[in-house]
């Protein structure tokens, strides 16, 4: 945000920029939480910070290596909480990536029984020099970790660790603090060893230059207890939710006076199923569909579009001399934003308040209603309520199966058979179920099997089976990543979705496996080593179109001999690369007794180097 124009369109950052370490820093952990995910996009974020000058994200995905290289660097260094049931389905190749990354990615559920729906970045970076601060990066968004082309929202603070702490911290170290309680009981994973420590930095955290004229700034979580955010009276109010309730709309509108002082910005589709009375208390505007075609201008054959148009959130209210913006992830519905009587909401939701005088921050005219913005904005024209047809019934009654089969306990069970595993899908527990009603069905799928029917799961789900058996795999294809499908017969509509499974018996050396599928030759192996050594600062494999199987591969891939003055470097910096080169010579060592795809010449070259790394090792 600008202080000048804080929701100007024009004022955007990419996704990726928010994990990059500023001057002076590298990354070192992070945690994320996301209500929908896809495998893509979640990729992205570690090449994205291993390979700092790659900005094109199709440049990036259009290497396996790379993406194979930044997941080995960084798996355990980032966790990513998202809403079980909420991963979108992946294609197998990306699926066998993630293998490496699947202890990353965690699902969990809102414990008052509704979407778990914060979307939060808290990252540390730490000093290149020692005298500097670790310093802690907190991203507050609207925006899923998915590809999804709307228009969102997204606050990011920096700022210094210090040794008193910052009690204005508190509900988001609440929230980290709760992530691990919020997975499965049955399958519970162990949480990220690094995220006590985050926690203890993000506590000492004081943010820096905060933005749109600020001169506070709070935050709140909703759905964990009954101190949650909650809409301040004030004398103007402007709403942008891309998604609304009656009762809410009905709830904010009161104490602002007349409907000239209430503002709402939404989706006509949602607006269309409003109570009219309701409406009638707000002037009401929408997203012109000439923005949507703006952006599918400036993009050039997007895959996916699950969701378009506005999908930010934020509340700006007028109170007095001050402006507040509230902005993060609650909806302006029910399930967002009203306890229930708990006292707590449905969904888990992150918020964030930036506050300040109207003399700094300016009115809400000033600073929503941009000359830009308003280019955007239609006046919002009524058309008849959306109709309940069969599809739109079918998927509700899918989405409900989905919720259910999400909240299950799976065991994916591992046996050798020959060269293959066989993969075995069971109930962790006996007490849990669920039937299917007539005429939906369920099929399963271990997601790096090119079985787009998948196996019938119905007599699994409701207990009159033990195990689903589901085929045989390489070493290298077992993940814990389920392909689900749900059918509704008489409509054909049909759901598709990504669950996991906790492992069971997976044989040692699997992640091993997983790397010498995809380094399978002497090229590949020559290629890897040029990402790990490219980023010592030399340049970028992604510098021209030519990219990352490019300019490097051929300065690097004409001979061993050329090896020698990067591995030269890496040695003189201490940097970590040839750690990492020794650790892929033993892992790509094939158990089975095949030989190894690293070249003759290039081990040769590696023995020469191996007692200069155990010396360096031994002075430190």
């Amino acid at each position: 945000m600008s202080a000048d124009s804080p929701f100007d369109p024009e004022n955007r950052e990419l996704y990726t920029a928010l994990v990059r370490a500023p001057d002076g820093y590298s990354f070192g952990h992070a945690i994320a939480t996301t209500y929908s995910l896809d495998f893509e996009t979640a990729l992205a974020i570690p090449i994205s910070i291993v390979f700092r000058d790659a900005e094109n994200r199709d440049e990036m995905m259009r290497s396996p290596l790379a993406l194979l290289q930044s997941v080995e660097r960084l798996a355990d260094r980032i966790a990513v909480y998202c809403d079980r049931g909420r991963i979108k389905e992946a294609n197998p190749n990306t699926a066998r990536l993630m293998a490496l990354y699947e202890k990353t990615i965690v699902e969990v559920a809102a414990p008052g029984g509704g979407a778990f729906h914060p979307k939060l970045w808290c990252i540390r970076f730490e000093p290149q020099k020692k005298s500097d601060p670790v310093r802690i990066r907190v991203a507050i968004l609207s925006r899923n970790l998915t590809n999804d082309r709307c228009w969102d929202l997204a606050l990011a603070l920096d700022g210094a660790v210090h040794d008193e702490e910052n009690n204005d911290n508190r509900a988001l170290t609440k929230l980290l603090r709760a992530l691990p309680r919020l997975t499965n009981p049955a399958t519970r994973p162990a949480p990220p060893k690094f995220l006590p420590s985050l926690i203890s930095d993000l506590e000492r955290t004081w943010w820096e230059g905060l933005p749109a004229g600020a001169t506070k700034v709070s935050f709140a979580v909703n759905g964990l207890d009954g101190d949650g955010w909650v809409l301040p009276h004030g004398e103007k109010l402007a709403v942008l939710s891309p998604f609304v309730t009656a009762p809410v709309l009905e709830r904010f509108a009161k104490g602002y006076g007349s409907r000239e002082n209430r503002q709402l910005i939404s989706r006509a589709e949602e607006l269309d199923g409003i109570d009219p009375e309701v409406r009638e208390r707000f002037s009401i505007s929408t997203l012109d569909e000439r923005a949507t075609e703006y952006e599918a201008e400036a993009t050039d054959g997007p895959k996916s579009s699950d969701l378009e148009g506005l999908h930010a959130k934020a509340y700006l209210v007028e109170r007095g001399s001050r402006l507040q913006i509230h902005l993060g992830s609650a909806n302006a519905t029910t399930a967002a934003t009203i306890p229930t009587k708990g006292g707590k909401t449905q969904n888990v939701e992150v918020m964030a308040t930036l506050d300040g005088p109207k003399t700094r921050m300016g009115t809400i005219d000033d600073a929503l209603f941009s000359e830009a913005f308003q280019r955007l904005l239609a006046i919002y024209t009524p058309s008849d309520p959306p109709i309940l047809d069969e599809a739109v019934k079918a998927e509700k009654k899918l989405e409900e199966i989905r919720a259910c089969i999400s909240a299950l306990p799976l065991d994916l069970c591992c046996s050798e058979v020959d060269d293959l595993i066989q993969l075995e899908l069971q109930l962790a527990t006996k007490d849990k179920r669920v039937l299917l009603p007539d005429g939906v069905r369920c099929f399963v799928r271990a997601i790096t099997i090119p079985n787009e029917q998948g196996y019938d799961a119905s007599r699994l789900l409701s207990g009159s089976d033990t195990v689903l058996a589901l085929g045989a795999v390489p070493l290298g294809d077992v993940t814990r990543w389920l392909g689900i499908r749900l059918l509704h017969e008489k409509t054909k509509v049909e759901l598709t979705f990504t669950l996991g499974a906790r492992l069971v018996g997976v044989p040692e050396g699997r992640d091993a496996a997983v790397l010498r599928a995809h380094i399978a030759n002497v090229g590949n192996f020559l290629r890897y080593l040029s990402l790990l050594l490219g980023t010592l600062g030399e340049g970028s494999f992604l510098e021209s179109d030519t990219g990352g199987e490019g300019q490097w591969l051929r300065s690097l891939g004409d001979g061993t001999t050329s090896l020698l003055e990067p591995m030269v470097r890496a040695l003189h910096l201490e940097s970590g690369e040839l750690d990492e080169i020794g650790r892929l010579i033993e892992r790509l060592d094939d158990p089975a007794g095949n030989e190894t795809i690293v070249p003759k010449d290039f081990l040769a070259l590696w023995k020469s180097f191996e007692p200069l790394i155990t010396r360096k090792r031994g002075r430190r």
